[in-house]
């Protein structure tokens, strides 16, 4: 008994600190994509940030970057 409630608290650990751990991630990924932003584009309009500081999923995040190479103007980011 002992030893099952300290592999559920394994468990729990671990997946406490996946889920930490990806939060991180994405909270610097976004931070490095507005800077990418703006060192592209000038000084980011607040919707535009407020719009990328809201996006929670990894490959939405992966595609904006995957945006912020190719495109020639905000615009073509599909943002605001």
């Amino acid at each position: 008994m002992l030893e099952e409630t300290a592999q559920e608290w394994k468990k729990q650990w671990l997946r406490e600190g996946r889920e930490e751990g990806l939060r991180a991630g994405q909270t610097e990924m976004r931070k490095v994509l507005l800077q990418q932003m703006t060192l592209r584009f000038g000084r980011l309009p607040k919707a535009i940030r407020q719009q990328v500081e809201a996006i929670s999923s990894m490959p939405e995040l992966r595609e904006l970057a995957r945006k912020v190479i190719l495109a020639e103007s905000l615009q073509d980011l599909g943002l605001g």
